[in-house]
């Protein structure tokens, strides 16, 4: 083999293994490319489009996003919503936010959260809210309700295309709770 061939064989496997380390190093732990099994996120068919309305019909058109593997009862970190009597508000107590955010109170359709129910605007200092429902019969007795936190974009306005939960699965902060 020529100097000039063992030179260029040098390279290619000190290329290699740069590559390799870098990919180790800035690849980092993929465990979101991991195939969906039953302990991963699910998806649900959440609202999205139309603004909201005290008609008590379909309040806009669905929308994908990423809920945790279970959505716990009553009271996660950052908010808690106790059982309460059903009615046209819901209270949320134990929030905590870093930054100007709303709590979304939705229905239950087909066993997870579906349509908004009402909004309220809540800052870093907020430690309970009243949420306001635009339906004229507000919660129904017996029925299983969802409260959320999503991050407000900046507008300081409602808009549940832009007012989204957190992006990873980990830090979706919603929890159900029963009218009663």
């Amino acid at each position: 083999m020529t100097k000039q061939t063992q030179q260029l064989f040098l390279m290619l496997v000190i290329g290699v293994l740069i590559g390799t380390a870098a990919v180790r190093v800035f690849g980092g732990d993929r465990t979101g490319d991991k195939p969906v099994t039953a302990s991963t996120p699910s998806t649900v068919n959440d609202t999205s489009d139309a603004s909201l309305t005290s008609s008590g019909q379909e309040l806009s058109t669905i929308k994908q996003s990423t809920l945790p593997p279970s959505i716990p009862k009553n009271a996660r970190v950052g908010i808690t919503v106790a059982d309460q009597l059903a009615g046209t508000t819901v209270f949320a107590s134990g929030l905590a936010v870093s930054t100007t955010s709303w709590v979304a109170i939705y229905e239950q359709k087909d066993g997870k959260p579906g349509s908004i129910l009402g909004a309220q605007k809540i800052r870093p200092e907020s430690k309970d809210a009243t949420i306001e429902l635009l339906r004229p019969e507000g919660t129904l007795s017996g029925q299983l309700y969802y409260a959320s936190i999503l991050v407000d974009n900046g507008d300081e306005k409602f808009d549940r295309l832009t007012d989204l939960p957190a992006f990873s699965p980990d830090k979706v902060v919603i929890v159900s709770f029963m009218a009663q």
